[in-house]
């Protein structure tokens, strides 16, 4: 196992290239910030990566090939659609984090408020980084469905334009 640290937060590549996020209790006010601002930008960023996936399995809905190879990136746009469902209110809940952080930086000293703010962003780091975590896998798996089309494919067409043939050259001698 490797160890690396990232803004408090430890994270474990293990052999199987799995990623565990640790949780460090003593995060301060702008550490909690920060991270609630890397996690809406993350997540922003995921929910626009996703639509330009769905678009991506459209397209090679579009061209020839077989019934195996299109349940295969049918149930990858599934996958993505079911994890979508999961990310707008994940996202919603982030930005209400966001919105709470008044508490945590007024000069009102509210303890038993501020410890509920501390317990819910604990709360919301476990659930982000559960998420990360499953759309990582969502996304290798599908990106392994699409590469493994790609290459089974026998046709040589190039991505994006479809007129567009691809033909391979012999090598020839060239005589100086």
């Amino acid at each position: 196992m490797y160890y690396y640290t990232l803004e408090l937060v430890f994270i474990t590549f293990e052999i199987s290239n799995k990623m565990k996020y640790t949780y460090i209790d003593s995060y301060s006010t702008e550490d909690m910030h920060e991270q609630s601002k890397k996690w809406f930008s993350e997540l922003s960023f995921i929910k626009d990566e996703q639509h330009f996936l769905i678009n991506l399995i459209h397209s090679f809905a579009i061209k020839p090939i077989d019934k195996k190879e299109f349940s295969k990136t049918e149930a990858f746009r599934k996958d993505i659609e079911e994890n979508q469902k999961i990310l707008n209110p994940i996202l919603k809940q982030v930005q209400k984090h966001m919105n709470q952080l008044e508490i945590m930086i007024d000069d009102v000293n509210q303890l038993e408020m501020e410890k509920a703010y501390r317990k819910s962003h604990k709360k919301l780091f476990q659930k982000v980084n559960q998420y990360l975590l499953e759309y990582r896998t969502i996304k290798e798996r599908g990106f392994a469905k699409l590469s493994f089309i790609l290459k089974s494919t026998k046709q040589k067409k190039a991505l994006g334009n479809p007129d567009y043939q691809v033909r391979t050259v012999k090598n020839e001698k060239i005589n100086s």
